[in-house]
């Protein structure tokens, strides 16, 4: 049986974090306040979408519901496509002290699937905004007719569980490094210049069946600590972006999609 490698990609406002007392996530202060801004994910979507032909592999992408408003997403014709909620909200309301009850969920949920519908097609899967999760939106899920979610970490590999709501939950890897540092699927260390790319090379390699990293469209061309990248920035995250995927698939994996 053929290894499955999902790559994922999360395309969202750029460099999104939450916003105390609003369920509407901004972007990073680069000078003009913290409104999001969309110019990186797209720019970068265009970037990691060159890199995808390079390879030959088509992604799995969780599009935002406001992103899909604003970015062109006819160019993603052919790959999966899933959602991330509507305005990147903290589902839980932890992070941003907003109550998100049952129905606040479910209208954000529902807002978020109806747009990334009509601007891109019907999304198949979900990944929750900040990873993280809570029984309302699995139960939204389902009423939603969602086939899999993508939005918790495992130490125990990225092997497809069933939920008892009947969802497929795809995790995100987490492992240990030859360091005996923590690793995890999402490529943010590397887009910030902490990882390189034969470590998730590495990763990929313990896993038996089904392997899956994770991006944003965003940390193809702007870093959270370093701002927009220059033309020798962009660069070189693309070829480290393809050096991971062509290392990943060089292992025996073949790519595929979380259903």
């Amino acid at each position: 049986m053929s290894r499955k490698f999902l790559f994922t990609v999360d395309l969202d406002r750029d460099v999104n974090l939450p916003v105390e007392g609003s369920m509407a996530a901004g972007s990073v202060d680069r000078g003009f306040g913290t409104s999001p801004r969309f110019e990186s994910a797209e720019r970068g979507l265009s970037v990691l979408l060159d890199v995808l032909d390079d390879v030959g592999m088509k992604a799995t992408f969780y599009v935002e519901g406001r992103t899909s408003e604003v970015v062109d997403c006819s160019v993603l014709s052919g790959h999966c496509i899933g959602f991330h909620g509507y305005d990147h909200e903290d589902l839980t309301g932890v992070s941003t002290g907003v109550p998100m009850d049952a129905d606040v969920v479910e209208g954000v949920m529902r807002r978020g699937f109806d747009a990334v519908r009509d601007n891109v097609s019907e999304p198949v899967c979900f990944r929750a905004p900040y990873m993280v999760s809570s029984p309302d939106i699995l139960a939204a899920l389902g009423r939603l007719g969602i086939r899999s979610d993508s939005s918790v970490y495992s130490f125990d590999g990225c092997s497809p569980y069933v939920l008892p709501c009947g969802i497929s939950e795809y995790p995100v890897p987490k492992a240990r490094d030859s360091d005996g540092r923590v690793i995890a699927g999402y490529l943010w260390p590397m887009h910030e210049g902490k990882r390189v790319p034969q470590q998730y090379i590495d990763m990929a390699s313990s896993c038996d069946d089904v392997f899956m990293l994770a991006t944003h469209t965003w940390h193809m061309v702007e870093s959270r600590d370093g701002g927009v990248m220059d033309r020798d920035g962009v660069k070189a995250n693309a070829d480290a972006v393809r050096t991971v995927l062509e290392g990943v698939l060089d292992t025996g994996f073949r790519p595929a999609f979380p259903l």
